[in-house]
């Protein structure tokens, strides 16, 4: 018999009411006696812990109501979560499945409605990751039916995090007539089998209710519905945002794939402190309410102080602007404090604000919302208010808050970066938001293969604060640079202080291999030490389904420069601004077709194949050293497949999806270069892996997501070319400022970037 670790430790249990009341009264806390009966409970039928055959389980469950070990201030929530004297102690055993749980009896049933309710309960667990709620019960009409009988398994809407109190929810719902009697908690719904030892997870507050949002929402600028909620009406809708003469289109129209919550994390507003700023928005529709928010603290919520309508002087209020706030009735004021009532509430007009003289100057995340009469920025989620209902939405971006001048430095070992005139960049003032020209100086017996480049703020420090970047890393491989070793720092670069780091190799001793697909310069490696003969191509530089070659067989004297083609001979033809091949994507092991039709972002699978619909149909785009973009022919080039880094551990990651998202504009975290590898299970297949080497796989639930112990086999696909056209697809149109300079695979570059460069929606070749 298992050690009952609950008894051992002398834990306890307990619960804070934290819902509105419900038609069926659904509230278990611990300090009372409001459930019928606790134990455990594992659906599957060889558990130890069920009877078999008539007889006694082997093992017991340890369940019991045991004091609450956490009952801390938590500084995000600004409240503790959980003031409850006792709660529910669980032991999850590793000979237990992954839905072994706690069983909790209700003294009264309740329905499971077509209309969706959430069941919050309160979890507190040492380990990260979603946890499962089973419900036990019977339909009304079958009498003879157990009511033990497994009528739902929900995986809660987000994952819990470790040791904190975090209110999980699960949405429920059913045909009707099917009475729900036990509750089965089940903290830990992984696979046990890399389970080493047991922990104690705890369980309190157990409530039905129609509040479909967590009460212990931790995240970094949160919103009080899912940041992946698409607009539920085409009427209304949030297309762009505005700050005095900077504007953004970010939507051309409102459709029900348009997302409710953007964040524009590689696009910046300017502002200097003490400016007066004017903000606006694009809205499609009327009768809705406007509000700008700034975290001015950076301490990754938009905290609001506003009163009766009106803002309260020097408390540290975010919410710098709004058109809109009751005082009471149809009387409130904008944020100005003019009065406002009536029909002038029909309004989106908001006045301008001052930048605080004292701000420092940096990156900070700034929220544009349209709402109904609602300071919080997360939103309005009241049930005949609700954001989304009433065609709101949030935009995020960064403001950057900048001076004059910004300070440039330099640092390398056997060389400098000076500037064009051979000014020393030691620590130097130069004009913000201009080009900068500077020169590579390597000292004697030493030569230049590149630069590197950090632009921003707090170049010392984290490159994210709160999920908002603060500085950007880059790399100058030398065929950018002039033949006089000068390159131009486009403005782009100069958004913040600069630093340089010059790459400076012997020059006596010292090959480079540079690398080059369809003509195009990829990546460089240096070989130091090097020595004349046959040329041996570095083994690094090899990709799965790529042939190298050089430009030639020997090295005669150094140092020494070597070309190398990369010619790809992957199953996907890569697009070219020529021609574009669209393919179908099989999963190899199952009828499944990878698909983007109706599920935009997410992408899911589709169990028969119609070559007519474009959302079955893929290109590849990029390269194979950089990394490929994915693209779907229904949603254009301005979208491409992206995903954030998986969560969880061995199998984990089945819950981190891979979505749409703008090709110019990914959220933060979110990568969209993708390598293809060759499977060693199907002939012509593939796997696909993000820059960390995690899979993507096809998940049961229908949605591409990872599997991260796992590649090739059940994660292996197999493309069918379906049809090609004339028109690539590098030359397809982006939703982008027209004034910005792209490559041809997308990427934002310099206006003097040579070669064929994309400039006003056309074409063109700068030399």
């Amino acid at each position: 018999m298992k050690k009952n670790i609950l008894a051992t430790c002398g834990l306890l249990f307990c619960t804070t009411l934290l819902h509105a009341q419900t038609t069926e009264q659904v509230k278990i806390d611990f300090e009372n006696q409001n459930y019928k009966a606790t134990g455990v409970y594992d659906s599957w039928q060889k558990s130890p812990f069920r009877r078999q055959n008539g007889q006694a389980a082997v093992l017991d469950g340890n369940v019991q109501v045991v004091s609450n070990i956490d009952k801390n201030y938590d500084e995000i929530l600004k409240a503790a979560p959980n003031t409850s004297d006792k709660v529910l102690g669980f032991q999850r055993s590793r000979f237990g499945s992954n839905t072994f749980g706690a069983r909790i009896d209700l003294q009264q049933p309740f329905t499971l409605t077509p209309e969706t309710k959430y069941v919050h309960v309160m979890i507190h667990k040492p380990k990260a990751g979603r946890t499962m709620l089973i419900g036990l019960g019977k339909r009304k009409e079958r009498a003879g039916q157990s009511a033990e009988t497994e009528q739902f398994w929900e995986l809660s809407t987000r994952e819990i995090e470790p040791n904190k109190w975090v209110d999980a929810v699960f949405p429920v719902k059913g045909a009707g007539g099917i009475d729900i009697h036990s509750l089965v908690v089940v903290v830990d719904c992984e696979d046990p089998n890399g389970m080493k030892e047991d922990f104690i997870a705890y369980i309190d507050n157990i409530e039905v209710n129609n509040e479909a949002f967590t009460t212990t929402n931790r995240e970094d600028y949160p919103m009080n519905y899912s940041k992946d909620q698409t607009c539920t009406r085409t009427d209304r809708g949030l297309k762009g945002i505005s700050l005095g003469d900077q504007s953004i289109s970010v939507y051309d129209d409102i459709t029900k794939s348009t997302p409710a919550y953007t964040y524009l994390s590689k696009q910046a507003f300017l502002a200097k402190p003490g400016e007066a700023l004017s903000p606006a928005v694009q809205y499609k529709g009327i009768w809705m309410h406007s509000y700008v928010y700034l975290d001015l603290n950076n301490n990754g919520r938009f905290e609001h102080n506003v009163k009766d309508g009106m803002i309260i002087p020097d408390s540290g209020n975010e919410l710098l602007a709004y058109s809109f706030l009751t005082k009471s009735g149809e009387t409130g004021y904008n944020s100005n404090g003019e009065e406002i009532t009536g029909g002038a509430r029909n309004t989106l007009v908001m006045p301008e604000f001052v930048l605080p003289d004292t701000l420092k100057h940096g990156f900070y995340r700034m929220r544009y919302k349209v709402d109904w009469d609602c300071a919080d920025a997360g939103g309005s989620i009241v049930s005949d208010n609700h954001i989304i209902n009433n065609g709101g939405g949030a935009i995020d971006i960064r403001l950057n808050v900048h001076g004059e001048t910004v300070k440039i430095s330099q640092s390398a070992l056997n060389g400098k970066v000076v500037a064009a005139d051979g000014t020393e960049l030691n620590d130097i003032s130069i004009p913000f938001g201009q080009p900068y020209k500077i020169k590579m100086k390597p000292e004697h017996g030493f030569d230049f293969n590149g630069l590197k480049v950090r632009h921003g703020y707090n170049l010392t420090g984290d490159s994210l604060s709160h999920g908002t970047c603060q500085y950007v890393d880059l790399l100058i491989p030398r065929e950018k640079f002039n033949a006089d070793g000068t390159f131009t720092l486009p403005a782009e670069m100069i958004d913040g202080d600069v630093s340089l780091e010059g790459i400076f190799i012997d020059a006596k001793t010292s090959v480079v291999y540079n690398v080059y697909f369809n003509n195009e310069f990829v990546c460089s490696k240096v070989v130091h030490g090097a020595k004349t003969g046959a040329v041996v191509i570095p083994e690094e530089l090899g990709r799965d389904f790529v042939e190298l070659t050089a430009d030639q067989e020997t090295i005669t004297e150094l140092p020494a420069t070597v070309r190398i083609n990369a010619v790809w001979n992957g199953p996907m033809k890569v697009a070219t601004p020529a021609d574009t091949a669209w393919y179908s994507m099989k999963v190899s092991s199952q009828e499944r077709w990878v698909s983007s039709r109706t599920y935009t972002p997410n992408v899911y699978f589709a169990s028969t194949f119609d070559e007519s619909d474009d959302a079955m149909l893929w290109a590849l785009a990029g390269n194979p050293y950089t990394g490929f973009l994915l693209i779907n022919k229904a949603t254009g080039a301005g979208q491409v497949l992206a995903s954030p880094s998986p969560k969880g551990t061995a199998n984990g990651g089945g819950n981190t999806y891979a979505t749409l998202q703008a090709a110019d504009n990914l959220p933060a975290g979110y990568t969209s270069n993708w390598t293809l590898n060759i499977s060693q299970y199907a002939e012509n297949g593939f796997y696909i892996c993000n820059p960390e080497g995690f899979g993507l796989n096809y998940r049961a639930d229908n949605n591409w997501a990872y599997w991260t112990g796992g590649k090739d086999g059940g994660s292996t696909f197999i493309p069918t070319k379906v049809k090609e056209t004339s028109t690539g697809i590098a030359s397809f149109t982006l939703q982008r400022k027209s004034d910005t300079t792209y490559d041809l695979m997308g990427r934002a570059v310099s206006k003097d970037h040579k070669g064929i460069v994309i400039r006003n929606g056309k074409k063109i070749l700068v030399k």
